[in-house]
């Protein structure tokens, strides 16, 4: 996949996962129906904690992270064990909106680099380059909009985004 075609689908999944964002409201942001083991709010923050954190170590690059947000969104956390400060919708906003471009900056060029360790997801599926890598976390994203989207509708929320 040529790396401009790449950056177009990674502006294009953010831009709708901002426009869910801007659908969504501190209360219902916040529920957690019954079947569900996260909630709206851990979601948008799990999309914008995995594709730093997944990039920066496959690059070997340091991952920077506004304070506490790996406890907070990182796999296997849960609103469950959130402390009562949380980021409000408006800051996870901002995070998600500067870091496609940064993102982009930062590795334009570089998408097929080999990176130091194999990204090995099990199956026979492992990844060896910067663009799989940025690949899965594009999918990973849409995976994690679809799940905003059935958490509101499991509050009867009609306005997904």
């Amino acid at each position: 996949m040529k790396e401009e075609s790449l950056f177009q689908q990674m502006r294009f999944v953010r831009k709708r996962s901002l426009a869910a964002l801007d659908a969504t409201t501190e209360e219902i942001a916040d529920a957690q129906p019954f079947g569900f083991v996260n909630n709206i709010r851990w979601n948008f923050g799990h999309i914008f904690v995995s594709q730093e954190n997944l990039l920066a170590r496959f690059t070997g690059e340091e991952v920077v992270l506004p304070e506490g947000y790996m406890h907070l969104f990182n796999g296997g956390t849960s609103p469950g064990e959130w402390p009562e400060e949380v980021p409000r919708l408006s800051e996870l906003r901002k995070e998600l909106e500067t870091q496609t471009e940064r993102l982009i900056h930062t590795y334009k060029g570089r998408l097929s680099e080999v990176g130091e360790k194999p990204f090995d997801l099990g199956g026979g599926i492992v990844f060896r380059t910067l663009d799989e890598v940025l690949n899965f976390t594009i999918w990973h994203e849409g995976l994690h909009q679809g799940t905003i989207s059935a958490l509101k509708r499991a509050q009867g929320v009609e306005n997904l985004f």
